[in-house]
This record gives structure tokens, C-alpha cells and sequence, in this order.
């Protein structure tokens, strides 16, 4: 991951909490140039995975900070609670789940497991036409075959398979658990 210098960034401005970080906003003045098909008008290459561009450093409180696209229409929950999210057709909504669960896919396919999967770690960008849907918050992921004495239950209780709460270790088969619960609501 590229080390990009704190001074890159202007306007920063904090937006939230998470359990296991802070997220601000910010405009990197020379930032990643992307890719894009100008006869289509989209991204050449989309595959529901957030994107990281590399990590930056406050000089002040010496914190890491992680370089990430922002999101304009924030996570799923806060697209659910808009009137835009009530106003579009389940087909549209059957299409975001679709490439949800492509994105947990993705991640499958690479042995790792989110342990973390809920609806706050969805994030939403709607452009002129289309809106992605993406994965992100990886923080706590696992390698589906490192080894761990890590015992400890992470993530939200209601997204939680039931097999964690007896000690069982995460899997993939957690993750798509989680997933069903993202489905219900």
C-alpha cells in the first residue's frame, strides 16, 4: 500500500464513529486517476469490493489513517431510511443484493472470511445513473485458513451467526449467515 504525505489532503472533516475507527472525509488534491469506458460512461472494471489507495498519517495525533473512495450515499443503513430507498423497484433492490453477495463472493474465493458482515460495512455511491453497491470495513478479516486461538465474538449480534455464540469459530458459512440477515431487513 502507497504511503501518501497528510499534506495531499484539504478540506478534512470528520463524519463519524465506528467500533473500530474514525471516518472523515477529505479531497486528495492529486488523487488516483480512474479508468473509465467513454463509451459506456461506467467504470471498465466494478467488483464490489471497497477499494484502498493507501495510507496517510495525522501529524497531530500520529494516527494511520486508511485512503478509501467516500461513498456518497453512506452504508445501507442510512440508504434504507431515505425515501429514495423506498421508491425503488424490488428488482433494483434484488440487483443491489445480487452484487452484495458477488462481492462476499469475491472475498470467498480469496480465502478470506469479513467476520464482520452487516449492513453498516454496505456502502452505497449513486452516480448519474446506476448506484454501486460495495463491500468494505475488512479490518477484522480473516485468512479461512489461518489458524487462531482468537475466541473473541466480533461484529453486531443481530448479523452474528448462532454458532459464535457457542465458541465455534467464524467461516465463511458465518459470513453468508450474516448475509441472510442483511436480506431480512
Amino acid at each position: 500500500m502507497e504511503f501518501v504525505p497528510y499534506d495531499q489532503f484539504k478540506d478534512i472533516k470528520f463524519i463519524a464513529e465506528g467500533g473500530f475507527s474514525k471516518i472523515y472525509k477529505a479531497t486528495w488534491i492529486d488523487g488516483p486517476i480512474r479508468g473509465w469506458n467513454k463509451s459506456y460512461g461506467k467504470p471498465l472494471c466494478i467488483n464490489y469490493v471497497n477499494k484502498y489507495y493507501g495510507i496517510t498519517q495525522d501529524p497531530t495525533t500520529q494516527e494511520i489513517l486508511i485512503i478509501m473512495p467516500y461513498y456518497n450515499s453512506g452504508d445501507l443503513i442510512n440508504y434504507m431510511t431515505t425515501d429514495d430507498f423506498y421508491s425503488i423497484s424490488w428488482k433494483t433492490k434484488l440487483h443491489y443484493l445480487r452484487n452484495i453477495i458477488t462481492g462476499l463472493e469475491n472475498i470467498h474465493k480469496v480465502n478470506i472470511i469479513h467476520r464482520d458482515f452487516h449492513s453498516g460495512n454496505i456502502f452505497f455511491d449513486k452516480k448519474a445513473k446506476y448506484t454501486d453497491t460495495v463491500i468494505g470495513d475488512l479490518g477484522i478479516s480473516k485468512s479461512a485458513t489461518e489458524t487462531t486461538d482468537d475466541n473473541e465474538n466480533y461484529g453486531i449480534i443481530p448479523y452474528m451467526a448462532p454458532e459464535i455464540f457457542k465458541g465455534q469459530k467464524y467461516t465463511k458459512a458465518s459470513d453468508i449467515y450474516s448475509f441472510g440477515m442483511i436480506m431480512w431487513e
